[in-house]
């Protein structure tokens, strides 16, 4: 659950063209993401899809990721790439097929049709022998922050609003456990409308599983939920989507939800000095955070 890769991309596909043996071309960097994924040639110019990490950790989870994400494919249905992992020593390579469709800019009521259709199939789809790191991870971004993302430190630093806010949300972390946040179903970790692709108002796939995990299914729908306020949503959705996230979950992990999207959602435009996306984050977060 976090973010990784030091090496630039041309030297990046040149490694996994000696490790495999095979010329990789480098095309391009994917439009709709902040950490980065390229569009490689394989031979016979097939289009892929590459993201690599050097970071230990985050190789470990990646590679728990891709048997979750295929397990979603090929159990669940759900629209997600074939991938593969290529361990090139120094760093591990994400390989994925190219998905059809781009980034959907305006979520509809058909695109929510098919996005709770597939959160359906995808409860309960743990299984025992799974890495089960949900409650102690998620709990780790609430008492004290990672490495990549939900830095604790820049919402201290920001100003006095942010700093009181993580400062609330730290407290709250210590008063739960991990026995309050159970979860035996597939999570994306990521579920936002730059992660859907779509053609013609349709749901064509769903990209970016890097660091799918076993936890609570419920966490994707409220995180589709807070990031349908900053994007077009046809009359109703976000409605939809709220009643769909909150309706049924309890408030303990309502608000242990919350507390992580928000200072995920405020730590990244913090470090890159995205003013007005701060504020719009800290009016909902202070709005909608009990804690």
């Amino acid at each position: 659950m976090g973010i990784g890769g030091a090496l630039g991309a041309s030297e990046a596909v040149a490694l996994l063209s000696r490790t495999t043996g095979e010329p990789y071309q480098l095309a391009g960097r994917l439009s709709g993401g902040e950490t980065g994924a390229h569009r490689v040639l394989a031979p016979g110019g097939r289009p892929l899809v590459v993201k690599w990490d050097s970071v230990p950790r985050n190789r470990e989870l990646r590679a728990e990721a891709l048997t979750l994400s295929e397990r979603l494919r090929t159990e669940g249905g759900w629209p997600v790439p074939r991938q593969w992992a290529i361990d090139a020593g120094e760093c591990l390579f994400v390989v994925q097929e190219f998905m059809a469709g781009a980034p959907i800019e305006l979520l509809s009521h058909a695109v929510v049709d098919r996005i709770l259709q597939l959160h359906a199939v995808r409860i309960g789809l743990a299984r025992p022998g799974d890495p089960d790191h949900w409650p102690s991870a998620l709990l780790r971004t609430l008492t004290l922050g990672c490495e990549g993302y939900c830095r604790h430190e820049s919402l201290r630093q920001h100003d006095r609003r942010t700093a009181l806010l993580v400062a609330r949300i730290e407290e709250f972390g210590r008063s739960i456990s991990e026995a309050d946040l159970p979860g035996t179903d597939i999570v994306h970790w990521d579920l936002h409308p730059g992660n859907l692709l779509g053609d013609e108002g349709g749901l064509t796939a769903i990209v970016d599983t890097d660091f799918a995990v076993v936890g609570d299914a419920a966490f994707d729908l409220m995180m589709l939920a807070l990031a349908s306020l900053a994007v077009p949503c046809a009359p109703g959705v976000r409605t939809r989507l709220f009643t769909e996230a909150f309706d049924d979950l309890g408030e303990l992990p309502a608000q242990a939800y919350l507390a992580h999207l928000f200072v995920r959602l405020l730590d990244w435009p913090i470090r890159r000095g995205r003013s007005d996306e701060i504020q719009f984050w800290l009016d909902r977060a202070e709005g909608m955070l009990t804690v």
